[in-house]
Order: C-alpha cells, then structure tokens, then sequence
C-alpha cells in the first residue's frame, strides 16, 4: 500500500499565484483509474484539468470554489482504500455539517496536521490553538471561519437561484485577502443584501486592471477616423469580417509599435520593460468571461492573415479549447465595442502593459468613429501617445483613397452652394441637417456665420 501521485496546485502563468478549484469529480475516497478526469482548476485565462496518473483511491484536500496557492497539495491517489483519511474534504456531493472541529472528520488521522496560510493567520488572530483540530489532517482559512462561528454558519439561508451568505462567509467577504483583491471591504447586511462570490476570473480581472490604475499615472488620448468610403477597399482584403475596422487596426497597429516601442512595454515597479516582440491582443467577451486573445506576431502578418487568426481564437473562446499560448505573452491590448454602439469610453491597461487602444462605434452620420488610447505616465508620456494616435488615423484614413475622393465629389455647401473643390480655405465641409431635416453639408465661413 502506498502513496501514488499527489496533486499540486500547478504554475501555469507568472501571474497565476493560486489557482481556483471549480469542480472535483469524485466523491472522497472513490476508486479512480488511469486517465479519469479527478479535478479541474480555473486560472485568470482558462480552466486546467487534471487527471488521474494511476489507478488507486482519490482522497481530496481541497473544495470546490475555493483558491489555492500554487504548490499546495489538493489531492491525493492512494492504492488502498484504507489509506485514505475520512477526515480528506468534500467531495461533489457531500457537504459537511460543522458544529465543532471535531464534526469536519472522525478524528482518525494519526499524522501531522496541516495549515493554510489563511487558517494560521486567523488562528493566530483569535488565539485559537492548533489541538483543537486535532485528527485533522488539513485545515483551511474557512475550517477556522466556521469554528469561530458556528451558529452563524449554521443559521445560512440558500435559495435555488442565489446564496445569502451570512456568518463566516460573510466575514471571509471583508477578509485581508478579499480586500486585497476588491479594495476596501464594506459592510454587510444578510437581510438586505445578496452576497455572490467573486469568480476567479473576474478576481483576476480586478488585479490586473487594478495594478496599473491603482498609481493613479494614466491618461487616455482620443482621436476620431474619418470613415466615409473606408470599407470600399478594407472589404476588398476581408472575407467575413466586412465593415470592421478590427482586422486593420491590429494590422497598422502592430507595424506602427515598432516605431513606438515604450507604447509596447510595462512597468517593472523601478524600470522599464520594452517587449522584444510585438503580439497585440483583442479583447472578447461574448458570454464566456473577459478574454485577451493573442495574434502572434501580427507585424508580420497580411490582412486576411489577421482575420483568419481572430475567426480561429474566437471559435476557440466559444468552443472553450483555448490555450495558455493563446492568452500570454501580450504586449499591446486593443479592446473594440464597434458592435455594442458605443460612442467614447476609457479603456483601462492591462497589467504587464503600458497601453490599450479603444474603438468605438462608427457614427452612421457623420462618418466617423472614436480611438482612445489609454497609456501609463510611469512609462511614456502624453506627446508620444498622440503622435501614436495621430499616425494611425493617418494610416487608416489612407484606406479611402480614390474611393473616399470620389464619394465626395460635387459636394456643397446647403448655404451658400460653394463645392468642396471650390472651398478656399481647404478644411472641409461639416456635415449637418438642413433646416428641411435632411442630411448636408456646411462650409468653415458659413458655419462660423461670415
């Protein structure tokens, strides 16, 4: 009889300290065999399975929708049955009912008792003694939560469609580490208050976004595009993606990072770290969670290129067979709400980067969409994000061409009738609504009334 394979919280990302455990797939102490799915883990990008190496009996030392730190032992496969301790936790079905320490578990683990990080601190807060658990053979933050406050565990209302968290669960809500992650906790009332916890991917949201804005040295830029008679060429290069503006903003925007190397970079905390290579990321979010999802090497990538690329990663987000390859490494984040009908907002960057590009919707009529550049103060400055911004409305106003030219050809003022090739000044028309509530044009001089 012996100790077969012992399950770690692994290290699947440098910012992936701990790791979520959202399902287990047996009950504690079942027979598993070689290759059966035992557990699954939730990073801050994917989720992670892990499966059984041997066949043998599963004892669980974790529960589901708690975080663990990375290294720390969260199950077990033993090749007897006897071997596994009853005092292992819950598995998918079983929930225990705590009145007392000695409720978690029959008390028949003879060896060393062990405690989490978050169990030994509250511990030593209340001045709770480890014997009080003793033939315990792990004990978590929450085991110490519930012996502190048994009534109020026991008094937790639940309902089909949500949980009134009250008592240790609500405390464990105003904890150091919950107030680490979410700001300064506030107070709850049970009787008037619905309290869900949070997912670890929106807890990572909140520490990613929340590292760069937490110094308070960003600033976002706008600039708008014209585009009237854009798609008359983009369309030409696009097979699915027609009338977006995404496919080419990546493009221009990776060949353009080249030049601009401190927009592809982040701040270390005492230096700057500039990205050797540039791999923008695009922002997506249909019902499955925020997601970054990396075009590799988009520099050197054409058009249709970068199109097929967003079509694959996007199925992969909705099919859920994305890879951590797919959501490392980025170096710039372009975040579009084209689609939602957005007329300006201020992106937030991402941790490990110093800028994000924002695309708003296009304005049917004038003919122009918005771009916001959010960037960190600690690594560039506000001169070189407009010269950005400016180069690539340039860029992709240059898509018009002679399409876009003869779009606007015989154009006038409604006022004064001058033609746009007329117009002397060489600034441009506005757009505008007659007086007879149609659609136009307006010259500078009669706009400003001259």
């Amino acid at each position: 009889m012996a100790l077969l394979q012992e399950i770690q919280v692994p290290l699947l990302a440098v910012n992936d300290t701990s790791l979520t455990v959202v399902e287990v797939c047996f009950e504690h102490g079942d027979a598993v065999k070689k290759g059966d799915l035992i557990m699954v883990f939730e990073t801050s990008k994917t989720t992670y399975d892990v499966e059984a190496a041997f066949d043998g009996y599963i004892q669980y030392l974790c529960e589901p929708d708690h975080d663990y730190e990375v290294n720390t032992v969260v199950a077990r496969i033993y090749s007897g049955a006897e071997e596994v301790s009853t005092s292992g936790l819950a598995g998918p079905a079983e929930r225990r009912d705590f009145a007392s320490p000695a409720a978690a578990g029959d008390g028949n683990w003879g060896g060393e008792t062990l405690f989490s990080r978050e169990a030994a601190r509250l511990m030593a807060e209340a001045g709770v003694a480890p014997s009080v658990f003793a033939g315990r053979d792990l004990v978590t933050g929450g085991d110490v939560l519930e012996f502190l406050q048994p009534a109020a565990a026991a008094s937790a209302v639940t309902s089909p469609s949500a949980k009134v968290v009250t008592g240790p669960s609500a405390r464990a809500v105003n904890s150091p580490s919950a107030r680490g992650q979410a700001g300064v906790a506030l107070p709850v009332d049970p009787q008037k208050v619905i309290v869900e916890r949070l997912s670890s991917g929106k807890k990572r949201e909140i520490e990613y976004l929340g590292d760069v804005q937490s110094s308070g040295l960003t600033s976002t830029l706008y600039t708008w595009v014209d585009t009237e008679g854009i798609f008359v060429h983009i369309n030409r290069s696009l097979k699915y993606l027609k009338d977006s503006l995404l496919p080419v903003i990546i493009y221009e925007a990776a060949r353009l990072l080249e030049a601009y190397p401190l927009l592809n970079a982040y701040f270390t905390g005492d230096a700057i770290a500039r990205y050797r290579e540039v791999h923008p990321g695009f922002a997506v979010d249909i019902d499955k969670g925020l997601k970054v999802l990396k075009v590799a090497g988009a520099g050197r990538l054409g058009i249709q290129d970068i199109e097929r690329e967003i079509i694959e990663l996007s199925g992969r987000y909705l099919d859920d067979t994305l890879e951590l390859d797919h959501l490392t490494d980025i170096t710039f984040t372009i975040t579009d709400l084209s689609s939602e009908g957005v007329a300006l907002f201020r992106p937030l960057v991402n941790r490990m980067n110093s800028a994000i590009l924002g695309i708003s919707a296009i304005d049917g009529k004038l003919q122009r969409c918005m771009l916001s550049l959010t960037f960190d103060h600690r690594v560039t400055e506000g001169k070189l994000g407009a010269q950005f911004l400016k180069e690539l409305k340039e860029r992709l106003e240059s898509y018009r061409g002679a399409d876009a030219a003869a779009a606007v050809r015989g154009i006038s003022c409604f006022k004064c009738m001058k033609t746009l090739e007329e117009d002397p000044a060489g600034v441009g028309f506005a757009r505008c609504i007659t007086p007879e509530g149609k659609d136009g044009y307006i010259c500078q001089s009669c706009l400003k009334g001259f």
